[in-house]
C-alpha cells in the first residue's frame, strides 16, 4: 500500500521539476497592450512621452513638439553626410517650414522595443504615416512614410527628453 502512494508523490515531483525546467506554468511575460514592449511603469512612461510627440504631430504644434526636445538634440539622418543633420535650432526651423507646407497629419506608430541605460533610452518603432503636403506650382496630395524609427531621449530633472530620432 505504500509502495502505490510513493509512485503518484515521485511521478507528481518529476513533472513540477520538468515544468520548472522548461518554464511552463510560470508567468508570461507582460506587455503593454498593443506594443512589443515589455509592461513597466519606466517603459509606459517613456511612451507617454513618445504618444505626447505623435499627438503634437498630429495637431501640427511645433511649441509643443519643442517643448518635449532637449537642447542638446542631434540628428545625423542616418546618413553618413553632413548635410542633413539636423540639431535643435535646426528642428526648430525644419518644423516651421514643414508644418507651413503641411495641412494634415495622421501618425501611427508601432512600438517595438524600448532599451533603457542609465539616463538614456532607445525607443525602436515602426511608423506609417500620412500627411497633406503642398509643393510650389502643384496641388496638395496626400503622402505616406512608412519606416523603422530609432526615437533617442534623455532623463533630466524628472522628466524625459528627446535627443535624437524625430
Amino acid at each position: 500500500m505504500k509502495q502505490h502512494r510513493i509512485v503518484p508523490i515521485l511521478l507528481l515531483s518529476l513533472i513540477a521539476v520538468v515544468m520548472t525546467m522548461t518554464g511552463a506554468g510560470c508567468s508570461k511575460e507582460k506587455f503593454i497592450p498593443n506594443t512589443k514592449v515589455l509592461d513597466s511603469d519606466l517603459n509606459r512612461e517613456i511612451l507617454r512621452v513618445v504618444e505626447k510627440y505623435r499627438r503634437a504631430a498630429g495637431r501640427l504644434d511645433k511649441v509643443a513638439i519643442l517643448a518635449l526636445i532637449h537642447p542638446t538634440y542631434q540628428d545625423h539622418g542616418g546618413t553618413p553626410e553632413g548635410g542633413d543633420d539636423v540639431d535643435y535650432e535646426g528642428l526648430k526651423t525644419l518644423l516651421k517650414t514643414r508644418f507651413a507646407r503641411t495641412s494634415k497629419i495622421r501618425m501611427r506608430i508601432e512600438y517595438r522595443s524600448v532599451e533603457v541605460r542609465g539616463r538614456e533610452a532607445k525607443v525602436d518603432t515602426y511608423i506609417d504615416a500620412t500627411f497633406v503636403y503642398d509643393q510650389p506650382g502643384a496641388n496638395p496630395r496626400w503622402r505616406r512614410l512608412t519606416d523603422f524609427n530609432r526615437f533617442k531621449l534623455i532623463r533630466e530633472n524628472k522628466r524625459w527628453l528627446f535627443i535624437g530620432g524625430l
